[in-house]
């Protein structure tokens, strides 16, 4: 039986003057009839040989080896009885990976923000009357002990290296692709991350150095997740893979948090960082060989869900002809006069600065201000991103879903959940007693972390509907802001509680609490769901695109 989530190919010119050949294709979900181009090779190409063959175990092996794939014509015949197991659902083995990469960086990270409570070991009481091998043999490291300034310092090296390397990242980004960029990134990572141990052992300057490539590599992670949402999700899916792909925030700390406290009290703190070393070298190597920047160039993915990627996009998958050029360039100056984008990173800020206070200290605050044992902190931690990835994936999957709201109300109401939610809930944990509520300020803090999954249907949703093809570098913007956060965050704890009283922290949780109310309304005020202007570009090259506005944008073959 036909398969009915197929879209239809009901025309299909014998055009083989280029490299693409025009279909003219039909969506179920109420589409309306418009051209598309699929690659295709010419007819005397040499690379497209016979030798690539569209089976599915040639498909496979070259899928998994890296090696590059020219579509043939077999490619266009629509086969509903697909042997592999993902069948048309490669864009989310993509997306899967990608996560999972995304999540290995920042639990990279990660594990300096729960090691340093345990690098040095337990401090003897009477520390001043021992001598050097006393306390060794007592199993202390005063030179791991960092002080409150030499930790903020060492959070900090992290925000400097994003900060420095974001926008020269995206450049290249958008220049190669994500596949070897960010692969690259992302086994320099795993080399810093496992000599942190020969590092700490080394000097606090080294220790520095290798916090700050943590930092460049992580820099990545969010135009990356741009990139790969604007290239290979449907519009219809674009709130599910961005909340998938943005729970890299969630699945790190839920890895990292209560693996580093078990292997930090049975193995060794520097076990964390072997560890998380070596994941990161298996993830990043299968990413560079699996991963292809754009679906066409990937030999697992079949012409059906090929056209349901492409239905709908402006210039992402348009190619020219050879000898000329398409651009690529991006309307910078277009982009930051709109209000709407505006709005994206206001709200991206209040976002951040609430994240980056859980990430960088909620493990300080459950172990020093609640009193947690180290195992049980851990264990707290990884708590609420276990259900705020749950909460975030419900998000992302009812914001595709709900049709009787208008898109604009739902980035207003999803926002307002997750921003103003963990307002709420951190201005009430401010005015609790944790000597005497401890386990109610633990259940606020875990909630209040929580209600954050909400923002992938808020301000990260509209990042991609306001930006489509360009939100990579609306991205590397919200990246930018998140590096800010990463600094500022760590600064301000050291300037108002140093020393973790309690005291200080309830105003730590006011000052965050009142940065989420103040930017939520802002973004409630300006925030949009249409595609800006400047994304409605025109190409006087091998193809045009129309210009006029459409839910879907037409693409049809200049002659010459």
């Amino acid at each position: 039986m036909e398969n009915e989530n197929l879209p239809k190919i009901v025309e299909q010119p014998a055009t083989i003057t280029s490299r693409f050949t025009i279909q003219r294709v039909k969506d179920n979900a109420e589409l309306p009839y418009q051209l598309l181009r699929i690659p295709l090779p010419l007819e005397n190409d040499e690379k497209s040989s016979c030798s690539n063959k569209s089976t599915t175990s040639a498909r496979f092996i070259a899928s998994i080896s890296g090696r590059s794939w020219t579509r043939s014509k077999e490619d266009l015949e629509v086969d509903d009885t697909v042997t592999c197991c993902f069948g048309y659902k490669i864009r989310f083995t993509i997306m899967l990976i990608s996560t999972l990469c995304l999540s290995s960086i920042l639990s990279n990270i990660l594990t300096f923000n729960f090691t340093f409570i345990c690098m040095a070991g337990e401090k003897p009481n009477n520390f001043e009357n021992l001598t050097r091998e006393e306390y060794e043999a007592f199993g202390y490291r005063p030179d791991l002990d960092y002080d409150s300034i030499e930790r903020s310092i060492l959070f900090c090296a992290v925000a400097i290296g994003a900060l420095i390397a974001v926008f020269p990242t995206t450049i290249l980004l958008n220049k190669y692709g994500s596949r070897f960029v960010f692969g690259s990134l992302g086994l320099t990572s795993a080399i810093a991350t496992l000599l942190i141990p020969t590092a700490a052992n080394t000097h606090f300057y080294a220790m520095i150095a290798a916090r700050v490539i943590q930092g460049m590599a992580f820099s990545a992670c969010l135009p990356v997740m741009g990139m790969i949402t604007s290239h290979w999700s449907t519009i219809k899916q674009t709130g599910i893979f961005i909340a998938i792909l943005s729970s890299f925030l969630q699945i790190a700390p839920i890895f990292t948090m209560p693996i580093s406290g078990e292997l930090c009290t049975s193995v060794g703190w520097e076990s964390v960082y072997y560890l998380h070393a070596i994941i990161g070298f298996i993830l990043f190597t299968k990413f560079m060989l699996y991963h292809r920047n754009k679906p066409h160039r990937h030999p697992m993915v079949r012409n059906p869900e090929l056209i349901k990627v492409m239905v709908g996009k402006e210039t992402i998958f348009t190619t020219s002809k050879p000898g000329t050029k398409t651009s690529k360039k991006v309307p910078y100056v277009a982009m930051y006069k709109d209000p709407a984008i505006w709005a994206i990173l206001i709200a991206s800020f209040g976002n951040f600065m609430g994240t980056q206070l859980s990430l960088q200290f909620m493990p300080t605050y459950i172990n020093k201000v609640l009193g947690f044992h180290i195992v049980q902190t851990g264990m707290a931690s990884a708590i609420s991103p276990v259900i705020m990835f749950g909460i975030k994936i419900c998000a992302g999957q009812s914001s595709d879903r709900i049709k009787f709201i208008s898109d604009t109300t739902k980035l207003r109401i999803y926002n307002t959940f997750a921003l103003g939610g963990m307002s709420v809930l951190f201005i009430t944990l401010a005015f609790c007693d944790p000597n005497n509520q401890g386990t109610l300020c633990l259940c606020l803090l875990i909630a209040s972390t929580c209600i954050l999954g909400f923002n992938s249907g808020g301000f990260f949703k509209s990042s991609q509907m306001v930006s489509r093809q360009h939100s990579h570098f609306t991205m590397a913007n919200i990246s930018f802001v998140n590096c800010v956060c990463m600094l500022l965050t760590p600064l301000l704890n050291e300037i108002i509680a140093p020393e973790n009283a309690i005291e200080d922290w309830k105003i730590i949780l006011c000052i965050h609490g009142s940065i989420l109310l103040v930017t939520n309304f802002i973004f409630c005020i300006f925030c949009s769901s249409e595609p800006a202007k400047w994304t409605q570009t025109i190409y006087f090259s091998a193809n045009t695109i129309a210009s006029e506005p459409a839910p879907i944008p037409a693409i049809v073959e200049v002659q010459h």
